[in-house]
């Protein structure tokens, strides 16, 4: 079988998005062919663009492996990688990145205009069109928010004015004025958003709510005030979403200019604007969610930002969502999550894109088995139909090389920017110094390592930006295997055996640390044992301790733990604000800063990266910000960027990869098969 990869890693736009996912130690691959620098995909045999002279049905039921089940669907409080992978089917952005191409394109919105802010001085005169823009204080001690005088639109320069056009609907100034340059403080690039919805954009019915209270509010289409409420919720400290919070707070208002505009302004420059509203704002349903919509069963004029927080943080529509994609959550139980294809009163399909991306499956079931072993002989078995973590002893030599698995299956891999880790709790004094970091990392032999569990073909990393990415500095060795080194790197810090136990020891602390990784994650567990053997002759002791994913995730977020096995999937380049700014590092924040770091010169790399909209320049400051995050802080034992190997049953068609994860739409897959329960030849039945 060919095996498959996705086309050149040069082309690519940000994205804001994130999961938290299992390590991808458990998912072993080979390297895609053609190496690094391939920019011909290699495709599998039934990929799309080659044919095969069949024609793709519509209708049967798909069945996808997830190796974690995350506690609900809603995005904003669920940090999950596989949350994200159930809203691609069952929900809508206001923009989409296009899997292909990697451009942002429409998608429950029909446009938007971005405009510049003109930032007026406190005692400049009045000019035409000004509005008082709200902005977050950043000075020290400053808390809240301030209103500052501005004007938006096109800024042309005019010598000793700048001249400033309306560009967006519902503009502040009706034609061009002229602002003189002494009265302007600051003028801010690509900070005002104007965003027109699509009209007749169809949110799917309540299965939570009873017939008598989804009629108070009839049938429901995507309007401004869904999208003014979506931005709202960050803005109420009750609401369990400090891993995505940063992202919108970046967002000093939002202005609804009618029922179907609606209008964001920046504090400043930054350069994910366009991607945390397009893409990372996940749209909420206000007469759901929303207890001061009229419309809402559950409305409470009166309510306190407690009380609707809490609504939204327990609401049980997490779980049944309500979405505008073209398939909605009809069940959820402990073994599988499953969606329907949304149809109208008629049958017909009521997606508002249907005509375009419909989708062809009638069902989409995600099959959760935390065991991989589990789910790999569920393929074999039939019970799943797509299953991504073959073990490396199964794809090449085993069970995925056998005459009779190519005859109902084929086998392929493919990369994404995810990276596998170990993260040190730096609240932990084990671990707290920099010395016993290193010094792990320096006892462990990574090449070996790779060589024998991998088959010498997954990437060692050295820090948090995407390999793929320009802003991953290639020219950066790693640490070196170096054991001896290692020992005495912690002699010289003070960490060895004062009491003769065999455990290095300072300050009345043991080098005794313990090893979190999910449950049924067997390479997360070998891992665990190699690391194990490479650190006991430094006098450091680790215990392995496997969890259940969702008690394992708690342990994480309340940072109870010293060391946990687990990787990012991140897009090749994404605001590294939730995962390394100390405003994100305390201990009471349940952020996507786990390891707890809080370096000022590192918030000062992430707000200089944040700033920079000129790409290339932005590309440097990612790679002085990932060397210093590896050779400074090492708050991670960085692993490895491991493809993904998948096995299909050959019933499923049109699998292709794309650099966006999970790496496939399963949307575009298709059975061909007629003797497929449900299939037919057109969409409707």
């Amino acid at each position: 079988m060919l095996e498959s990869t996705f086309s050149s890693a040069r082309s690519w736009s940000p994205t804001l998005a994130l999961g938290l996912v299992a390590a991808l130690a458990a998912s072993p691959v080979a390297h895609a062919v053609g190496g690094d620098d391939a920019d011909e995909a290699v495709v599998d045999q039934f990929h799309p663009d080659k044919g095969d002279g069949k024609a793709p049905l519509y209708g049967g039921r798909a069945i996808v492996h997830v190796p974690s089940l995350p506690e609900n669907m809603c995005y904003p409080i669920e940090n999950s990688a596989v949350t994200r992978r159930f809203l691609y089917e069952t929900h809508e952005t206001l923009l989409l990145q296009d899997w292909w191409s990697h451009e942002y394109v429409p998608d429950a919105a029909a446009s938007w205009v971005e405009e510049d802010l003109v930032v007026l001085k406190p005692d400049a005169p009045a000019i035409e069109g000004e509005i008082a823009a709200q902005v977050v204080r950043r000075g020290e001690g400053e808390t809240g928010l301030r209103e500052v005088r501005a004007v938006y639109g096109s800024i042309t320069d005019a010598g000793a004015n700048w001249t400033i056009s309306p560009m967006s609907k519902g503009s502040s100034i009706a034609g061009p004025v002229q602002v003189p340059k002494g009265a302007v403080e600051r003028v801010e690039r690509g900070t005002v958003f104007t965003v027109s919805l699509r009209e007749g954009v169809r949110w799917q019915p309540s299965l939570v709510y009873s017939t008598e209270q989804a009629a108070k509010f009839g049938e429901q289409f995507l309007d401004s005030d869904d999208v003014y409420y979506s931005w709202s919720i960050y803005r109420n400290p009750e609401v369990n979403c400090d891993e995505k919070r940063f992202q919108f707070e970046k967002i000093s208002a939002c202005e609804v200019v009618d029922e179907l505009t609606v209008r964001f302004f920046y504090e400043k420059q930054y350069a994910y604007a366009l991607e945390s509203i397009g893409t990372s704002l996940t749209l909420l349903p206000s007469h759901i969610y929303n207890l001061l919509d009229v419309q809402c069963p559950d409305h409470d004029a009166g309510a306190s930002l407690s009380k609707q927080a809490e609504h939204l943080n327990k609401n049980p529509h997490n779980k049944l969502w309500v979405g505008l994609g073209p398939y909605q959550v009809t069940e959820w139980t402990q073994q599988y999550v499953e969606a329907k294809r949304f149809v109208d009163a008629d049958g017909k399909p009521a997606y508002f894109d249907a005509a375009t991306r419909p989708g062809y499956f009638d069902t989409i079931r995600w099959r959760y088995i935390d065991n991989d072993e589990a789910a790999m002989n569920a393929l074999l078995n039939g019970e799943v139909d797509f299953f991504e973590r073959v073990k490396s002893e199964d794809y090449f030599n085993g069970r995925a090389t056998s005459e009779s698995f190519s005859e109902d299956f084929y086998k392929g891999f493919f990369y994404l920017g995810a990276y596998g880790y170990t993260g040190w709790n730096l609240y932990r004094p084990q671990v707290k110094d920099i010395a016993v970091r290193k010094a792990i990392a320096m006892a462990f032999d990574f090449q070996t390592y790779l060589a024998t569990q991998y088959n010498g073909l997954a990437r060692q990393i050295t820090g948090p930006v995407p390999y793929q990415s320009e802003g991953y500095p290639r020219d950066m060795p790693a640490l070196p295997y170096d054991p001896d080194g290692a020992l005495d790197l912690l002699e010289e810090a003070g960490w060895y055996d004062r009491d003769g136990n065999g455990i290095a020891d300072k300050d009345g602390v043991e080098l005794e640390i313990e090893f979190l990784y999910p449950s049924g994650n067997d390479a997360s567990k070998l891992f665990g044992i190699a690391l194990q053997s490479a650190v006991e002759d430094l006098g450091i002791k680790i215990n392995l301790a496997s969890l259940e994913w969702a008690t394992f995730l708690e342990r994480i977020k309340s940072r109870e733990f010293d060391a946990c096995n687990l990787a990012w999937v991140p897009p090749l380049e994404s605001d590294p604000e939730q995962l390394w700014h100390s405003k994100w590092g305390a201990r009471d924040k349940k952020s996507s800063n786990n390891s707890g770091v809080m370096d000022p010169k590192v918030d000062a790399m992430i707000e200089g990266i944040q700033a920079e909209i000129d790409r290339e320049t932005r590309m440097g400051l990612w790679r002085e910000f990932h060397r210093y995050i590896y050779q400074d802080i090492q708050p991670y034992m960085f692993m490895y960027n491991v493809p993904r190997k998948f096995g299909a049953s050959l019933k499923v068609r049109g699998i292709r990869h794309s650099a966006i994860d999970p790496g496939y739409v399963i949307r575009d897959w298709y059975f061909v098969d007629p003797s497929v329960k449900g299939t037919r030849s057109s969409l409707e039945k």
